[in-house]
């Protein structure tokens, strides 16, 4: 009879198994979606839905008091759907499994994928942004007062704990996930600031220094030196820190003549030949040489005690002779010239710019930017109010004419080929310039730039002589450069303009046109460089001038810029 009722209760038990077998048993979810009674097949499908956003959208995390993010694909977490589908059915004909389809399955952990590498570095990311660094003690000299900083312990994340966090519960957390963070406390804390305040610091300010360079003798006073004063901290302990180079600023500053600075060496035209003239090597101080002497200085108490006389080093030119050397400025690659007006006062200021710009050097690569050289022209500078063109009119204003420095300079550059980067042409024709070859100025607005493109220095050469403006470059030739003019075209009347304003200029008329210039810069081996300049010239209104007798009376100037 008990064979008989245990064989009946197999069969029983047999048929429950195979009839339940493969399906999720009721009351059973993970990670909050529902699988019960599902068949294994649909119940991963469920969890690939269902757990589509959390496993794909960034994870929110905190740490500590700051917040941040893991991306699961980038952190190398996936949901194993199909393995918690099967772990949610559980293995077939097992007790556990058919007692569950009794009492319900109830909650399943998600299966996840991991790859361990992926995530330490996602993880080393998340760090990077949000672990607060411990403030270490410290001094700040500030208008010569020793203040203290206040050490403060810092939080950094702890990666070995937070990857276990993310793993368990980067689909099951409801919130923002908390990861474990570790205190970390400064190593200068309190007791050795105020240490330090008492044993270095006091007594670094106590009163001035004086250094002994050469014949002289430079004092400093704290307010001079304490700008390149601080602390650092070495094992544990503060030890006062001194910035060499500002300290040697702080000297130069006070006694410019103590120290011999060095001598660039700088191309010179001498003869009608370019010549190199060397660079001169300079004397300074060695900033670490000069820190270690100024702390031994500033821990004295007594004024025999803070006296340092640090070793004086060669200091290099930042332009060598060898560097001058190499840029191959050996001869004349273009040149240039256009005459003078009868104006002095405009030719005073020809002459003061051509003086400014005259020896400047452009490195292979360099822009040139009149500009930037002359600056804006003003009666500082001597510069003199001179006819000069604004809308359309004859104006006086400082430094009128210098426009003739840009036009020279253009065709100059012109001539050797180089890069045209910002030009202007005048807005009417001045018959004294290359028609469709010239340039205006005006601070800051408009510029004359062109870039040294070759692989070679560019020296320009300014002057004034035999009544004419000069430019001349040199350098070693690339480009072979000529040029054609086009026939005016769209030629247009002036018209008469009658002014009886007291600050009127007159001037004479002339055409407006268009014509266009091509330059064709050729060397061998390479196909020609073509490259055309189209300029546009409205018609030079006639100004006739009627405020008073003596202005009226006076003949009309002739064009300028």
């Amino acid at each position: 009879m008990v064979v008989l009722v245990l064989a009946v209760l197999a069969v029983a038990y047999a048929g429950a198994a195979a009839a339940l077998s493969g399906r999720v048993p009721r009351g059973t979810s993970s990670a909050g979606v529902d699988l019960g009674g599902l068949p294994r097949a649909e119940a991963e499908a469920a969890l690939a839905e269902g757990l589509a956003t959390a496993s794909t959208e960034p994870l929110a995390v905190t740490a500590g008091e700051r917040t941040g993010e893991l991306d699961p694909a980038a952190a190398g977490l996936v949901l194993d759907a199909g393995a918690t589908a099967e772990a949610a059915a559980g293995p077939a004909f097992h007790p556990v499994t058919l007692w569950r389809h009794v009492v319900g399955g109830g909650d399943v952990d998600p299966v996840t994928d991991v790859d361990d590498a992926a995530l330490a570095a996602a993880l080393a990311d998340l760090a990077a942004a949000v672990d607060v660094a411990p403030v270490e003690g410290a001094i700040a000299f500030a208008d010569a007062v020793p203040t203290p900083t206040e050490a403060v312990a810092g939080e950094v994340l702890d990666a070995e704990r937070a990857a276990a966090v993310v793993v368990d519960g980067w689909l099951t957390d409801p919130g923002p996930l908390a990861l474990p963070v570790v205190v970390r406390e400064p190593e200068v804390g309190a007791a050795e600031v105020e240490r330090a305040m008492g044993e270095l610091a006091a007594p670094a300010v106590s009163g001035p220094i004086t250094v002994v360079v050469g014949e002289a003798r430079v004092e400093l006073s704290p307010a001079q030196f304490a700008p390149a004063l601080s602390t650092a901290p070495v094992d544990g302990a503060l030890q006062l820190a001194v910035d060499g180079a500002a300290l040697a600023a702080a000297v130069a500053a006070v006694d410019p003549e103590a120290l011999t600075p060095a001598q660039d060496a700088r191309l010179e035209v001498r003869g009608g030949s370019v010549a190199v003239v060397p660079g001169v090597d300079g004397a300074g101080f060695d900033p670490a040489s000069l820190a270690d002497s100024a702390r031994t200085a500033l821990a004295g108490t007594t004024p025999a005690e803070r006296v340092l006389s640090p070793v004086l080093v060669p200091v290099e030119p930042e332009t060598t002779t060898a560097d001058v050397e190499a840029l191959g400025v050996t001869e004349v690659v273009s040149e240039f010239s256009t005459k003078l007006t009868a104006d002095a006062q405009r030719t005073e200021n020809l002459r003061i710019a051509a003086r400014t710009v005259n020896g400047t050097l452009l490195m292979p690569g360099e822009t040139f930017s009149l500009n930037e050289v002359l600056g804006e022209r003003t009666p500082e500078k001597g510069y003199n109010k001179a006819p000069a063109i604004s809308g359309g009119r004859l104006v006086a204003d400082y430094g009128g004419g210098v426009s003739q420095v840009a036009t020279t300079i253009f065709n100059a550059m012109f001539f050797a080929g180089l890069e045209d980067v910002e030009h202007k042409p005048h807005s009417f024709y001045i018959s004294r310039y290359p028609v469709g070859r010239e340039a205006t100025v005006d601070y800051p607005t408009v510029d004359l730039k062109f870039t040294n493109d070759s692989p070679h220095g560019v020296l320009v050469e300014t002057w004034l002589g035999g009544g004419e403006m000069h430019a001349r470059l040199w350098s070693t030739e690339v480009w072979d450069v000529t040029t054609t003019t086009s026939p005016r075209r769209n030629v247009k009347a002036p018209q008469t303009i009658v002014d009886d304003s007291e600050g009127c200029v007159k001037q004479a008329p002339s055409e407006g046109f268009d014509v266009t210039v091509t330059r064709t810069s050729t060397r061998d081996g390479e196909a020609p460089r073509v490259e055309e300049f189209r300029t546009h010239y409205n018609p030079e209104d006639a100004v006739t001038c009627t405020f008073g007798t003596a202005a009226a009376a006076t003949p009309a100037p002739a064009p300028v810029g």
